[in-house]
């Protein structure tokens, strides 16, 4: 049963997120909180700690800043309350983005070509990156940026209690999971698919409603 009406793509995992129904998602997959037509928040593999959660909008697009004028208001407002909810369970968080560029021949720090959002409990002292960053206050700021720019790839991040950073794309894969890992003193844990941090995910998981007959496996998948 499709939830949202659009043509997937289905060797995304976001779009297979969006269209499919929850008991039918691996356990780590399943939604923490959806809201149909505008966006999914879902556990990120390789939480680096509780709490770490992924945030995209419900048409596959590359970036955030490349989603149509119509669509950005209410995932904007949706991340606000994801954003909310995390900070008042795991506090505050910093968030960031790998923005994808179009061409996908491309290098660029995006794995996944569907636009997401990290939302990560703790500080992580992204200002020591010596990025060229220019400041665009809120997330807000991603909608007024030229158009221009829109097929190119970005970097995104707010810290706890700071504003949104913007900078080109550094065309490092994992750019800034490379970063934290460093920061946390694990520096080789930052591929999510060799390092999925199992305990954390599931710790992110009971941390949000979910219903009864959906109870988490006692064993990793293979």
């Amino acid at each position: 049963m499709l939830l949202v009406p659009q043509i997937p793509r289905y060797d995304c995992l976001f779009c297979q997120v969006h269209t499919t129904e929850d008991q039918e998602l691996p356990w780590y997959d399943r939604p923490l909180i959806r809201q149909n037509a505008v966006g999914v928040a879902m556990c990120a593999l390789g939480a680096f700690v509780p709490g770490y959660v992924l945030i995209s909008p419900a048409k596959h697009q590359n970036s955030v800043q490349a989603l149509e004028s119509e669509a950005m208001p209410d995932f904007l407002a949706f991340v606000d309350g994801v954003v909310n909810m995390v900070e008042g369970t795991f506090g505050p968080c910093t968030l960031f983005e790998h923005g994808s560029c179009r061409a996908e021949e491309r290098q660029r720090s995006a794995c996944i070509t569907h636009s997401h959002i990290h939302v990560l409990p703790g500080a992580y002292s992204f200002h020591l990156l010596g990025l060229p960053v220019r400041s665009l206050g809120t997330l807000t700021g991603l909608a007024h940026l030229p158009p221009a720019e829109r097929a190119d790839g970005y970097l995104m991040y707010r810290e706890p209690g700071g504003l949104v950073q913007y900078a080109s794309d550094a065309g490092i894969s994992q750019y800034f999971r490379r970063h934290i890992a460093r920061v946390l003193g694990r520096p080789d844990e930052w591929d999510y698919a060799l390092f999925p941090q199992w305990d954390n995910v599931r710790a992110t998981q009971d941390a949000f409603p979910r219903s009864p007959h959906q109870p988490l496996p006692l064993t990793e998948p293979a």
